[in-house]
């Protein structure tokens, strides 16, 4: 859908109240919406929820919605704020799993206390994720958890790929330093 046939559909709801082109609107950005907001939350349900209750808020306040000047910008913003309300409103930070980083302890043959050592690797490793700061946090996520590209995160998040590339490097920096301090306890022992 073009800019100008979603300003068309916005003029629509916003001065005629119109509810097919709000339906229009709303299957156009569903998708992307819900994807920002899961990979966020981590919840079907939540996602979901933040979704409707964002458009719901536009459609209540469907008078004003000429007077923003991108849409899309917008209403990814506003999910975007939601679902980090609902992240620290539901500790989500508080348990993430790092799939494709995480050790799966039972097929690796080790002894009992090499199983000990990896799996406070992989605390030490989770505790440094949620140390990052926010919006670092979460671009390490959506890249790493969730499989996104940068550009994919660029536009999801409205900054740049630099700025995702910052954001990446920062984190990798901070965790790798992180590991590192963990291990020198480890170094002085042996």
């Amino acid at each position: 859908m073009s800019d100008q046939e979603i300003e068309a559909l916005i003029a629509d709801v916003a001065l005629r109240n119109d509810r097919p082109s709000f339906k229009r609107l709303y299957l156009f950005y569903y998708r992307k919406l819900f994807c920002l907001a899961k990979s966020l939350v981590k919840s079907t349900e939540e996602a979901e929820e933040i979704v409707n209750d964002t458009f719901l808020s536009i459609w209540l306040k469907r008078a004003d919605l000429q007077q923003i000047r991108n849409f899309t910008i917008y209403i990814c913003t506003a999910v975007r704020n939601k679902s980090l309300t609902a992240m620290s409103r539901m500790k989500v930070y508080e348990h993430l799993s790092l799939e494709d980083i995480d050790i799966d302890l039972k097929d690796t043959g080790y002894d009992g206390e090499e199983n000990l050592y990896y799996a406070d690797l992989n605390r030490i490793l989770s505790s440094s994720v949620d140390k990052l700061p926010n919006q670092c946090k979460l671009v390490f996520k959506l890249v790493k958890e969730d499989g996104f590209k940068y550009k994919e995160v660029a536009e999801l998040l409205n900054i740049s790929v630099k700025t995702v590339e910052y954001h990446m490097g920062n984190a990798l920096k901070k965790i790798a330093e992180r590991l590192a301090d963990a291990a020198k306890p480890a170094k002085n022992i042996i």
